[in-house]
């Protein structure tokens, strides 16, 4: 829950679900679907999940991360079947008339960062997947990414491995940038025969080496 209320105005989460009419509250609905369904997803693809989260105020769980070892960061194609045989199709199959036109192709598109996290990191034996990670809107600025972020980079400089990630903001580039990361590479989200005016979504590949 937590993440996906971080994720509602996360562009790439709006850029797959391309919606076509800006009804704010009719769009939150869908979005809540869709990233409900992602993280469930997500955490069942990948061997090895392993969830953290970090409290404020009352104890309420206000952000949280899902990082993966090395070992487990390539999708499972038996692990994505039996996901889907438990949530279901994505909300962009089973609600075709809620979302864009393109969002089928865009949720397929994405399919390449599994596959260029991959090349970047084939030549590393041992090394952490950040999958994830966010704040509740309503908790932004209090620092607590920061914390977060600082307990994964320690416990990655203790065990002498990098992390990687991908982000989808030049502002975020630039936030990672500040923890250490450095980017591998720029590409941009195409998903075929979408000449819509959001058919790109540019991601940035970030890395960062043990210090």
């Amino acid at each position: 829950a937590t993440l996906a209320d971080a994720f509602m105005e996360d562009p790439l989460f709006v850029w797959m679900a391309d919606f076509q009419e800006d009804n704010t509250v009719e769009n939150e609905k869908k979005m809540a679907k869709l990233n409900k369904w992602m993280f469930q997803v997500g955490l069942n693809v990948y061997r090895g999940s392993v969830p953290m989260v970090i409290k404020g105020r009352n104890n309420q769980v206000v952000g949280a991360m899902n990082i993966i070892a090395s070992s487990g960061a390539e999708e499972s194609m038996l692990k994505m079947f039996m996901s889907l045989l438990k949530y279901g199709l994505p909300p962009m199959y089973k609600e075709k008339q809620n979302y864009g036109p393109n969002s089928q192709k865009r949720l397929d598109a994405v399919d390449v960062l599994s596959k260029r996290r991959n090349a970047h990191m084939k030549s590393i034996k041992r090394w952490i997947y950040l999958l994830s990670i966010g704040v509740r809107s309503d908790q932004h600025g209090q620092g607590y990414g920061k914390k977060l972020l600082t307990t994964l980079h320690q416990a990655a400089d203790s065990l002498e491995v990098p992390v990687y990630l991908e982000t989808e903001s030049k502002e975020n580039e630039e936030m990672y940038k500040y923890f250490g990361y450095k980017t591998v590479e720029e590409l941009d989200l195409v998903a075929p025969k979408d000449e819509s005016p959001t058919a790109r979504r540019k991601m940035w590949l970030m890395k960062r080496d043990p210090q």
